[in-house]
């Protein structure tokens, strides 16, 4: 058992549980997020933040002005840290860097007190974590589209994108550098490339090639990486696919149509306006003579 350990087993002999201030927090995937958590003073000797579903393994231990990774958890290693290492007004609040969907869950603010000799829990916080806006496209049949989706980092070893409505087949799977073909949509094949093989910068934005209405859909990007391990939903987009011409040019012919039409009306009221004061005066001259006349 370590020291670490051994210090926290040692304390639960006193626990006192105060209170929690209970949240709920909803943050988009890939955005950084802040769990709050303030203990009532700063005489604070170990701090630790704890999941409900990932026990024993810790979120983040911070002891003695030191962080320990012994028994954190793999999936937040390089992700967390304390808003304030110095831990100013018992500020203990947690940031946790690049969320996705495997970080929702409730997270319990641990401190440890050394004047009350006391394990506090100020603060439990429900994080929701969606995925980023859903993006709509619009392309015409025939064209090649790029379907963007980025990454937060190039530490990339799967790149998959797939289709609601496809089951268990595949748009494009890229797996260590290469492309696997084994369960991609047979309608998909020699069509889709990734828009930069090398993923600079985490760009695993899909080109799709000589688009039909068929390919119209929602698409997503799920990427694992190296470090985090588990498939990460980056984003999802709509494509809507229309006959050529009704994207742009669909808008020029109305404005045309549109155009000629005020033109025709135009045309038409000044010639019944010419016509009426042809008309008018015809009738004018023809009253004015009928008193000569008679």
């Amino acid at each position: 058992m370590s020291a670490v350990t051994a210090t926290l087993c040692s304390t639960l002999m006193f626990v006192v549980f105060v209170s929690a201030e209970q949240k709920n927090i909803t943050a988009e995937s890939g955005q950084d997020v802040t769990l709050t958590c303030r203990a009532p003073n700063s005489n604070i000797t170990a701090v630790y933040w704890k999941k409900a579903d990932l026990k024993p393994k810790y979120v983040l231990l911070y002891q003695d002005g030191l962080s320990n990774s012994t028994h954190l958890h793999p999936s937040f290693k390089n992700r967390v840290d304390l808003q304030d290492r110095q831990m100013k007004d018992g500020d203990v609040s947690l940031i946790l860097k690049d969320v996705t969907i495997h970080d929702a869950g409730t997270y319990e603010c641990h401190v440890f007190m050394a004047e009350t000799d006391s394990l506090e829990i100020p603060s439990i916080i429900y994080l929701a974590v969606v995925p980023p806006d859903q993006k709509t496209i619009t392309a015409e049949s025939g064209q090649d589209v790029t379907l963007t989706c980025r990454a937060a980092n190039n530490n990339i070893i799967v790149v998959k994108w797939s289709r609601a409505d496809l089951g268990d087949e595949y748009v494009l799977l890229y797996r260590d550098g290469h492309f696997v073909p084994d369960d991609q949509h047979p309608s998909f094949k020699n069509r889709v490339d990734l828009q930069d093989r090398q993923m600079k910068d985490g760009d695993v934005s899909l080109i799709l090639k000589d688009v039909t209405i068929n390919d119209a859909g929602t698409y997503e990007c799920r990427v694992v990486q190296r470090v985090r391990g588990p498939v990460t939903l980056i984003i999802s987009t709509n494509l809507t696919v229309v006959p050529p011409g009704q994207t742009g040019g669909s808008v020029g012919l109305i404005v045309g149509l549109s155009v000629l039409a005020l033109l025709l009306v135009a045309a038409a009221a000044v010639g019944s306006l010419f016509y009426r004061k042809h008309k008018i005066k015809k009738q004018s001259q023809e009253t004015n003579q009928l008193p000569a006349e008679l």
